[in-house]
């Protein structure tokens, strides 16, 4: 550390000198005294400065370093959050493949329906011109009969061949009359020519009881029978047995109802149902 004089110290050193020294010598000592004091202050004032400077410096660098410190959980928590938008990133990208993905599926099983249902409503026009085409060559088959004895009629995609009691039978008989054995020659004529098509032979009565206490014994076995005397016609007209199902109804399925004698007329009847083969439309369906 420097160590100053003071003025009054040279002084009082220098008039000491003064004797033993000439006028000029301590002129030339008091100048230097007033040079050596004038350094010192300015190395004073410069000490100051410089321990200002280095004050202002520590507050500086400690003010950074604080803020070096911020800048590091700043940057930390930015990092934290990139690595977050690049998770979310990620994890929309993956959502869009899927949806693009569940969209082509879409597109793929819309097509497959909509040619399905193309190829289901083909395959009902067909099937309902055939069920027309049928009916009317059965019609034209027929054409020579009373409508009181028989009717053609399409219902729910089947054709019904309704015939009469008196056309076929006598009262509690299951003998076909000559004239219902013409008819039914002339539908098997028809039926020969489509051997995919199904029949069903359905015998209806009234509800009248029926007398006698011969093999019937009551309008099940009558209806029954009379079912099964019309397939052993046409089977002998070469219509193929396998195609055909005899049942009977009895007095269960009225068409009119049996409280007059024209009503009972109309529920003893027949029914030759006919039925076009389903199985591509169930195969279209996927029912068995």
């Amino acid at each position: 550390m420097l160590k100053f004089f003071t003025v009054s110290g040279l002084l009082s050193a220098l008039c000491l000198l003064a004797s033993c020294v000439s006028q000029k010598k301590f002129e030339e000592q008091l100048a230097r005294a007033d040079n050596y004091q004038n350094q010192a202050i300015s190395a004073q004032d410069q000490v100051r400065s410089l321990q200002s400077t280095r004050d202002s410096l520590e507050s500086l660098l400690t003010r950074m370093n604080g803020e070096v410190t911020d800048l590091q959980g700043d940057t930390s928590g930015l990092a934290a959050q990139f690595r977050q938008a690049q998770d979310l990133n990620h994890h929309l990208n993956d959502l869009y493949d899927q949806a693009v993905n569940q969209n082509k599926a879409s597109a793929t099983n819309q097509s497959r329906l909509s040619n399905e249902l193309q190829n289901l409503q083909d395959l009902l026009a067909r099937k309902d011109s055939a069920v027309n085409a049928l009916k009317s060559r059965i019609q034209n088959a027929l054409m020579g009969f009373d409508k009181s004895d028989l009717t053609v009629t399409n219902k729910n995609g089947k054709i019904y061949v309704s015939l009469a009691e008196k056309l076929l039978f006598k009262t509690g008989s299951t003998a076909v009359d000559p004239k219902g054995v013409d008819a039914l020659r002339k539908l098997a004529g028809v039926l020969q020519k489509d051997s995919t098509i199904n029949i069903m032979i359905e015998g209806n009565t009234d509800n009248v009881p029926l007398k006698g206490t011969g093999y019937l014994k009551d309008n099940w076995d009558l209806s029954v029978l009379r079912a099964t005397s019309i397939v052993r016609i046409l089977t002998g007209f070469d219509v193929q047995a396998n195609r055909i199902t005899a049942s009977g109804r009895s007095e269960f399925d009225p068409v009119a109802p049996n409280e007059d004698p024209a009503g009972r007329a109309l529920n003893r009847r027949t029914d030759i149902i006919l039925t076009p083969n389903l199985d591509e439309l169930y195969r279209i369906l996927g029912t068995d």
